[in-house]
């Protein structure tokens, strides 16, 4: 028997071991009057806990052994600095004094307050520090009631090299402190991609799946389980030759990760002599970073929905810094900003009423941003702005229609427009591109690779709309099969198109950063793809040894064929094939 449980994948690998519930129940938070007699012993009690919890963060923060900026180093500075901030712990001794109450009620009163100032500033960076906030409240609202984390307090074993941690949810200080405990990895039952966590997850390499809604009441403690985080799901069996299926791809892994390194200093040229070039999927600082160490030849795909999955939506300021940020990190090297492409399960307050009862079907990507022209302006402007700052390219998602490039140029006209009255003059001639995933846009390829400046195919959606199969559905995601025979053909048929009428094409889902998948977009043609930073070694070394020729022979041989076989004998053989 196996349990599934799915979640939201923020890092990747596999991890294989015993579940260690962590449960750290419910802080009291008493509350309560004081004597003046009382006040002086309390103000001290309130110092002592900022003392023990400043020294907790202090020695997490030495056991990193990464560089000064690392993610997982800066935020428990920051956290450092928050605990000493007298914003904070200052204002909680004089509500102490002026009101006699007890820390506890002084450190939770100036708290909420800090909360709603933070909650009303027009910055989304400063408004991001809410997170930080709590968590420093919380730890010393733990040191107070002397109920510290039994993370932070010792009480997790020192050597977790084959446990997994359930927790409801962990600090960056916490998640720091496991991985120098070589946690095998962890679970959350809340968090998403884009949270504190989850940056420390990806920059110290530890495979974590959040969002596991009642994970500390399903999984059993000490019972065996795997987690893949690169499809956000834990498996809790006792079969051992799923065991054995996956300490095998975790072992490949782990052999080949710095054997494929040294194939990052080699020239992207296949064993024929043909000429490609890797791009990223990026849009954390961390991932940018991480791009060009891996000699990325820019970013193919900068997801914005970041900006857009908050109770309130960036600002133009707020976007246009981010994105200048990001052109500033990539050093002159291309930016391809995909526009609003939101689930309506992350929406903001703002975006709620566009819920439709199918995602897949509704109103998202360009559709959504056609649909509401004020919230797609701000972002357009912030692009058109930032294309004064670097190379800058604009990518619309989802196309069915022609209609639609036609009436996204005419928004892009107009705010360049409303820039030009405020004096900022953008790139005039910044490249409009598609997204080719859907299979209306696949078969009018023709009259819409017209109207654009340059296509990237989305294989993810399109195979999922191609073959109608959900691959998140346990049901039917065996169905989900990037080599079936129609998808193919549709690729095909789109990379004809866009050879026909000069167009730069890239691939940007996620057949790109499969090693068993990209030597088919190599056949069909392909020669420049887009994937995360993590995967770009392996990818180049398998780009490297391939022929580019003979997957070319081999795919056209496979198309041509008459006959209903599916793709698997195909990669079989490409894989092969050196």
């Amino acid at each position: 028997m196996i349990l599934t449980l799915s979640g939201i994948g923020v890092s990747d690998g596999i991890a294989i071991g015993k579940v260690h519930v962590l449960s750290t129940g419910e802080l009291e938070l008493p509350e309560h009057h004081l004597e003046k007699s009382e006040l002086e012993a309390e103000v001290e009690r309130l110092r002592r806990a900022v003392k023990r919890a400043e020294q907790r963060l202090q020695d997490v923060e030495q056991g990193i052994q990464q560089v000064e900026s690392d993610p997982a180093r800066e935020l428990l500075q920051t956290h450092r600095l928050m605990i000493k901030d007298d914003a904070l712990v200052g204002q909680a001794i004089r509500w102490i004094r002026s009101e006699q109450i007890n820390a506890e009620w002084a450190l939770d009163r100036q708290s909420a307050a800090l909360r709603r100032e933070i909650e009303r500033i027009e910055d989304d960076y400063i408004a991001h520090r809410v997170e930080d906030l709590d968590q420093v409240v919380r730890l010393l609202q733990q040191e107070l009631g002397q109920q510290p984390s039994p993370v932070l307090d010792q009480r997790v074993p020192h050597q977790l090299a084959d446990t997994i941690i359930m927790a409801k949810q962990l600090s960056p200080a916490e998640l720091a402190l496991l991985q120098q405990r070589q946690v095998a990895g962890l679970i959350t039952e809340h968090g998403g991609i884009w949270s504190h966590s989850a940056i420390v997850a990806r920059s110290l390499g530890i495979p974590m799946v959040m969002a596991v809604h009642h994970g500390r009441r399903l999984l059993r403690e000490n019972e065996p389980i795997i987690l893949d985080s690169h499809y956000g799901v834990v498996l809790a069996t006792q079969d051992d030759r799923l065991h054995a299926h996956y300490a095998e791809k975790r072992s490949h892994a782990l052999r080949n990760r710095n054997q494929f390194q040294r194939y990052l200093a080699a020239p992207n040229r296949t064993r024929d002599g043909e000429r490609f070039q890797l791009f990223a999927n990026a849009e954390l600082d961390t991932e940018l970073v991480r791009a060009i160490q891996n000699d990325s030849a820019g970013v193919g795909l900068m997801r914005t929905e970041f900006m857009f999955s908050f109770d309130e939506l960036t600002d133009e300021e707020g976007q246009y810094q981010a994105y200048c940020n990001a052109l500033d990190i990539l050093g002159g090297k291309p930016l391809t900003i995909r526009t609003l492409d939101i689930g309506t399960d992350k929406l903001p307050r703002e975006l709620r009423r566009m819920h439709g009862p199918n995602p897949s079907l509704g109103l998202r990507g360009l559709r959504m941003s056609l649909s509401m022209q004020e919230i797609f302006q701000v972002q357009l402007r912030a692009i058109l702005r930032a294309s004064l700052h670097g190379p800058v390219r604009i990518l619309l998602p989802m196309l069915t229609r022609v209609e639609e490039v036609h009436q996204a140029r005419i928004v892009v006209s107009a705010c360049r427009e409303q820039l030009q009255v405020r004096g900022i003059r953008p790139d005039p001639d910044i490249p409009i591109g598609g997204m080719i995933e859907t299979p209306a846009a696949a078969l009018m390829i023709d009259p819409l690779v017209r109207e654009l400046d340059f296509i990237s195919i989305g294989t993810n959606d399109l195979v999922q709309y191609v073959l109608a199969v959900d691959r998140q559905d346990e049901l039917v995601s065996h169905l989900f099969t990037p080599s079936n025979r129609a998808v193919l053909l549709l690729l095909d048929q789109v990379v004809r198109a866009g050879r026909k009428h000069d167009r730069p094409m890239q691939v940007c889902g996620e057949m790109a950063g499969d090693p068993k998948l990209v030597r088919l977009l190599l056949g069909l043609g392909l020669n420049e793809f887009s994937l995360p930073p993590a995967h770009m070694a392996e990818i180049k070394a398998n780009l490297t040894q391939a022929h580019a020729d003979r997957c070319r022979k081999a795919l056209q041989s496979f198309l041509n064929a008459d006959d209903d076989e599916d793709g698997q004998q195909l990669i079989e053989a490409l894989v092969s094939n050196h």
